[in-house]
């Protein structure tokens, strides 16, 4: 495991649009975001509300990936709204407008673009996202400039984790940990901001915006379910290349292809109760 001060980006990590996503582009990992949507949905949709998104509003999501935070948001501001969603990565563009051609949701339109050069003349009501500013190398910049696309008065919402809490389970579950602090360090590892979730607020707040309000939430159950494994899993497969490069772990040590089984079987000897890492709301408005 790395030495290096936690919550730090490493000297090598890119200076450019976007730090080294660990997580990488394919189509195994975009449905992996889906099911990170599912799983996230309802968290996701309280902070929106609280944020005061609502049925006619016009929204712009940054770093859509597979499209499900656009397609929430859509489902709130209603046939008589519209979502604009950016992504650097135009095989997730491509996918998220498949997803939502086939879900005959016309009221969604996304783009390739990088976030600070994107520009539109209508001005939106809206600005979201959910686990991408930990991502960027300057979230203050990026949202600053995002700033000059929204109205007086518009809303900003985004959803970020929070490492500096770690997950726990009773009893402890070695493997279940050890995979967790692997995903965790591969993220920091590739320049993500570990703590972004309690970044949010000065970062809205050197940005430019106001009225900054928080809620914390976290998954958490009882027992170990399949889908919860094979989540765990397929988040570890994705930043497998990652976890070799920087030496965190070997592929003999992750043993994916067994991976979930090992969990399961773990989980059903333990029968244990468990909170993830945590993850923070903020919405806050422009003046």
């Amino acid at each position: 495991m790395a030495s290096d001060p936690p919550n730090t980006r490493p000297a090598s990590a890119p200076s450019s649009k976007i730090s080294s996503y660990a997580l990488g582009s394919s189509d195994r990992e975009r449905r992996r975001l889906m099911k990170q949507g599912e799983l996230f949905r309802e968290l996701l949709a309280d902070a929106f509300r609280s944020a005061g998104i609502g049925p006619g509003m016009r929204v712009l999501d940054i770093g859509s990936g597979a499209g499900d935070v656009a397609m929430l948001a859509a489902e709130l501001v209603g046939p008589a709204g519209s979502v604009v969603g950016l992504d650097r990565d135009p095989g997730s563009v491509a996918w998220a407008t498949k997803r939502v051609a086939e879900a005959a949701m016309a009221n969604i339109h996304f783009r390739t673009a990088e976030f600070n050069e994107f520009t539109d003349p209508q001005p939106f009501d809206a600005l979201v996202g959910r686990f991408i500013l930990l991502y960027l190398p300057d979230p203050t910049a990026t949202l600053r400039h995002l700033a000059h696309v929204l109205r007086s008065g518009a809303a900003i919402a985004f959803f970020e984790p929070d490492f500096t809490v770690p997950s726990r389970v009773f009893p402890e579950m070695p493997e279940f940990e050890r995979c967790g602090a692997w995903i965790q360090e591969a993220l920091r590892r590739s320049g993500a901001r570990t703590d972004m979730g309690m970044r949010l607020y000065a970062t809205y707040r050197d940005a430019g915006f106001i009225d900054t309000e928080t809620s914390v939430s976290h998954l958490s159950g009882c027992g170990i379910a399949r889908e919860m494994a094979e989540y765990l899993t397929e988040t570890l497969r994705s930043v497998l290349p990652k976890l070799e490069l920087y030496g965190i772990a070997t592929r003999e040590e992750v043993q994916i292809d067994t991976l979930t089984e090992r969990v399961l079987a773990a989980g059903l000897a333990a029968d244990p109760q468990w909170v993830g890492t945590r993850s923070i709301a903020a919405w806050a408005k422009k003046p």
